[in-house]
């Protein structure tokens, strides 16, 4: 017991890392990212869709996430198994 105890106090104690140059998105800014409703903002956070954050009574969205989701979607990735290669 005293062995967790220890154990938890080092957790706490710890320096806590940060992502400094992390951005978010406000609801009003994911909105008009999205181009979707208020109502279909709140869907998606429920169903968790989107990660989000709630810093007092307002939803951060992680920016990094979203770019990233548009490039992926962009980027074709070749699925190797329907490739017809004559060789």
């Amino acid at each position: 017991m005293l062995k967790a105890i220890i154990e938890l106090k080092a957790c706490i104690e710890a320096p806590r890392t940060m992502v400094p140059d992390e951005e978010f998105l406000d609801s009003h800014r994911m909105e008009k990212l999205l181009k979707c409703s208020p109502s279909k903002l709140y869907r998606l956070r429920k169903n968790g869709q989107i990660p989000c954050t709630m810093v007092g009574r307002q939803y951060l969205y992680p920016k990094n996430f979203f770019i990233q989701e548009v490039l992926n979607s962009i980027i074709k990735h070749e699925d190797q198994s329907k490739r017809f290669d004559d060789q």
